[in-house]
């Protein structure tokens, strides 16, 4: 049934359970099952729509500047959840050729009015924190990558069918140079 793994969690674990606060185990519900969430969390619909509204699968037009400063142009997936309760939206940016290419988790900050957000690409090595804001009809991302890198996008045009997301980036000191654009198609 399960094997035990020594001296992991309560004294000694077990693949394919998990431990309560008591010490008791239980079988594991999987964790994509535990991460997800069925909606917004209802105390804070209004604030979490912001990103909410993104829930859903779309089909991405990607433009992109390539590191010799050609333009390449790829089609894609990006799907939208709502996790953790319902307090924070993340997505999976995929090709249908060769699968996904990064993730990105948007916590919204009650206290700050502000969402906390992370884009995480592990398989290029590209990791972005940023604040993200109400900007118009859409949102405005601003942070920087762990090269110090200064990355801002925003989602423009937002509607419940389509949306465009640009991005530009600027070293540490310089100006924002465009460097993609993404335009988006629900299903």
């Amino acid at each position: 049934m399960f094997k035990p793994l020594a001296g992991v969690g309560c004294d000694a674990g077990w693949v394919g359970s998990c431990c309560d606060m008591s010490g008791a185990w239980f079988p594991m519900t999987s964790m994509l099952e535990i991460l997800g969430a069925g909606g917004p969390d209802p105390e804070h619909v209004e604030e979490l729509m912001l990103y909410g509204r993104l829930v859903g699968d779309w089909s991405i037009r990607n433009r992109y500047r390539t590191a010799d400063g050609d333009w390449r142009t790829v089609q894609e997936r990006w799907c939208f959840g709502w996790v953790l309760g319902g307090l924070a939206v993340q997505d999976v940016l995929y090709s249908p050729d060769a699968g996904p290419r990064g993730t990105t988790i948007r916590c919204y900050d009650r206290t700050a009015k502000v969402w906390h957000i992370t884009w995480q690409d592990p398989r290029h090595g590209v990791y972005v924190s940023q604040i993200g804001r109400p900007d118009g009809d859409g949102m405005l991302q601003e942070g920087t990558a762990a090269d110090g890198t200064r990355a801002r996008w925003a989602f423009s045009d937002v509607t419940g069918t389509s949306f465009v997301w640009r991005g530009w980036i600027a070293a540490p000191g310089g100006e924002f140079e465009f460097e993609q654009e993404m335009h988006a198609t629900r299903g």
